[in-house]
């Protein structure tokens, strides 16, 4: 699987959430719902580009067999929870005003995988396949609902969730982007090495 392509389309909708909810700020009703939709559509199939270029990176795979099992399973359910997330966003394009009993059902997509965020980032930070700052990503956009909570009704900083969730997930896909042409680069390596050693005359 390409992570680069999918760290870059990460890059692309790491921003939309705060773009579409700035929008609303903005213009409310104003503007049209289905535009709303689309903004989150991008923000959570950016993410989801995220989570799986980082799972074939193998940033899970920690010589812990339970750590590895464990933060492969989390990712799984991330998936599916972001997933629901997107129902959500296609219906409330499609159908706005109609929330019978399994839209809420829907609706809890987003929340649970901000949630799971946590356990992840910690799996991350466990495996030990990542360098320096880039191994506290994951769990630093975990913190993002948590810290939006504590600052909700705070006027002074109301601004701060929309800023954290657009810096935050950027550094995600840029996380994606240098790790996958790291890898690129020792794989290069390696195969040059290898190369060498069988063109290599043998000496008597």
């Amino acid at each position: 699987m390409n992570t680069k392509l999918l760290g870059g389309f990460a890059l692309l909708g790491a921003p939309c959430m705060a773009i579409g909810l700035s929008l609303d700020a903005l213009f409310g009703q104003a503007l049209h719902a289905p535009w709303m939709g689309l903004w989150g559509i991008l923000y959570i199939s950016g993410w989801m580009a995220s989570t799986i270029a980082l799972r074939e990176l193998g940033v899970f795979d920690a010589t812990s067999r339970k750590v590895r099992r464990v933060g492969h399973t989390l990712v799984r359910l991330l998936l599916v929870t972001l997933t629901l997330a997107n129902i959500l966003n296609v219906w409330e394009m499609v159908a706005p005003t109609y929330k019978p009993t399994l839209f809420y059902i829907v609706d809890s997509g987003w929340p649970l995988s901000n949630l799971l965020m946590l356990p992840i980032g910690i799996a991350v930070i466990r495996a030990r396949q990542l360098d320096g700052w880039q191994r506290w990503l994951p769990l630093t956009v975990g913190l993002w609902l948590p810290i939006t909570l504590l600052v909700k009704n705070v006027s002074a900083l109301r601004y701060l969730p929309l800023l954290y969730s657009a810096v935050a997930w950027t550094l995600l896909a840029v996380v994606v982007l240098l790790e996958s042409a790291r890898q690129q680069r020792t794989h290069t390596i390696s195969g040059i090495a290898l190369r060498d050693d069988v063109t290599r005359p043998a000496v008597d």
